[in-house]
């Protein structure tokens, strides 16, 4: 192995932070700014971290720190998000060390990861389950043909129906989305804590907030958000205040036929007996991890309520 170092996204250059994340997860116009709302730095002060090999930036562990209830208590855990080793490291080892590392700051560990990466963490003990679906359908089909493509400029016109009401983004609003979410919470054993300062962190300071909607139907608030990918515009439901049963395509159908959407996404439960999915649709693989098996065993038994909202998943 060459000489390498792990250290906070603090302790290094920012300038050359911001060249790594620029090439290595390519994510366009982004600033620094932008990187540490993801990562919600300053909540219980957690930071990413990253491998340096002869001072060169190969590897990142990022994070998104995130209260959760575990029965009676609240106790804080994160999120792995942007797990990334540069090309020429891999497959030496570096991957396993960066985790291992990160696993250190906190006690409880939780993700949504691919294939690759859940190779390493099963080899460090976390458990995971496929019982999160994450469903994309088309709802325009004429706009997949290339000649019907629209621009790549995002400008929503916003709807109101009878059932389908739109709600102000503001204090207001966050104050009813947290009351609901605290009111769900308390009928669970484990869940994830969305309270006030969790919404707006996650919605009033999210740097898209103008792709942001939040629709109240029939008394369940509903957030969307629209993105736009490959010249697609995606309507994501990125979270839900309750379950609800219902055809997501027909309840927006207005929404999206005046903005042309090509795509609605969301994540469901996985239901079935075998892991077979219909095309457009895919497993999501939720890997976790603590010291403590009681709190692996509760979370693999009663967590039940993952939204695109919670972890990096949206931005994917």
């Amino acid at each position: 192995m060459n000489k390498f170092h792990i250290k906070k996204i603090s302790e290094i250059d920012q300038n050359k932070l911001y060249k790594f994340y620029q090439n290595s997860f390519n994510y366009k116009n982004s600033d620094l700014h932008i990187f540490n709302w993801r990562y919600r730095l300053g909540f219980r002060n957690f930071e990413p971290l990253v491998l340096e090999i002869d001072d060169e930036i190969c590897g990142h562990a990022g994070l998104i720190a995130n209260d959760f209830k575990i029965k009676d208590e609240i106790k804080t855990g994160i999120w792995f998000t942007d797990f990334y080793i540069n090309k020429n490291y891999r497959s030496l080892g570096y991957g396993k060390l960066l985790t291992q590392a990160w696993m250190k700051i906190c006690p409880i560990q939780v993700t949504i990861c691919n294939e690759t990466s859940l190779k390493i963490f099963k080899k460090l003990s976390w458990s995971y389950n496929n019982r999160f679906i994450r469903n994309l359908k088309i709802s325009n089909y004429f706009s997949l043909i290339p000649t019907f493509k629209k621009s790549d400029l995002i400008n929503i016109t916003t709807i109101n129906s009878k059932d389908l009401m739109l709600r102000e983004i503001d204090n207001h609003t966050i104050s009813i989305l947290a009351r609901e979410s605290e009111n769900f919470l308390s009928k669970k054993s484990f869940a994830i804590v969305r309270d006030e300062n969790w919404f707006k962190w996650r919605i009033l300071d999210c740097p898209y907030k103008k792709n942001i909607f939040i629709f109240n139907y029939k008394g369940t608030d509903i957030i969307i958000e629209v993105k736009l990918k490959y010249k697609f515009k995606i309507l994501n439901i990125i979270y839900i205040s309750k379950p609800i049963e219902i055809n997501f395509l027909g309840l927006f159908s207005k929404f999206i036929k005046k903005n042309n959407i090509n795509f609605i996404s969301y994540i469901s439960n996985n239901k079935k007996l075998l892991n077979i999915n219909l095309p457009w649709s895919r497993k999501l693989n939720f890997a976790f991890y603590s010291e403590n098996s009681s709190i692996k065993s509760l979370i693999d038994r009663d967590f039940d309520d993952l939204q695109y909202i919670d972890s990096d998943i949206d931005f994917i």
